[in-house]
Formats: structure tokens, sequence, C-alpha cells
């Protein structure tokens, strides 16, 4: 079916999202090939923001490996809907005061 649609297998979607230009890099520091996702957030993440992520606790970031986990249809859905790092970035960065940077790989 279509590139996110639905009755392709979850694996699949899950790489068709993580191929999107923006996704291609740790939504958090910019790191390349991140391996990670922040299912509830919506983002792709590297292993060292994944660590900061998973501190939070489940409450506030659902972390997940894109290859190792195994993903509910629901969490597919879910980071689909967010739209990727850039949709999340746009929403969860939009107040960031004048100065202050992101953190580097």
């Amino acid at each position: 079916m279509s590139q996110l649609g639905r009755p392709t297998s979850g694996k699949r979607r899950l790489k068709d999202l993580l191929d999107q230009r923006d996704n291609r890099v740790c939504a958090d520091c910019g790191a390349p090939d991140p391996k990670w996702a922040s299912a509830n957030i919506g983002v792709f993440i590297c292993l060292k923001c994944c660590g900061v992520h998973r501190s939070l606790g489940t409450h506030i970031s659902k972390v997940l490996s894109v290859t190792l986990d195994e993903w509910s249809d629901d969490e597919i859905d879910a980071l689909i809907e967010v739209g990727g790092n850039a949709s999340a970035n746009s929403i969860y960065e939009a107040y960031i005061p004048e100065g202050v940077s992101k953190p580097r790989p």
C-alpha cells in the first residue's frame, strides 16, 4: 500500500518514516542515523539522547529501539500522526529563548 499506509508491516512503516529526511538525524542533538524513538513524543533520537529520555520516565517519553523492540500498530500510528522530528520540534522548540542552542552530538 502507500508509504506510511496501514497494511504494510509495522517494521516497514517504521523504516519508511525513519527514511524521511528530517528523521535521519537525532531530533535532540542532530547526531546522524538515530536508532531509537520516543513513541509518544514522536521523534527519532540517538543512543545518547535515548538515555536522557529514558531518565525522564516512560510517563514522559516512551523510548523504543527502531530495530530491537516490537512496536504495536498504535505506537507506530502515534509516531506517524506526529509527523516525525521536524513536526515535533516545531512544537517543542517553538518558544526556546534566543541564544539558547540545542545540544551537540
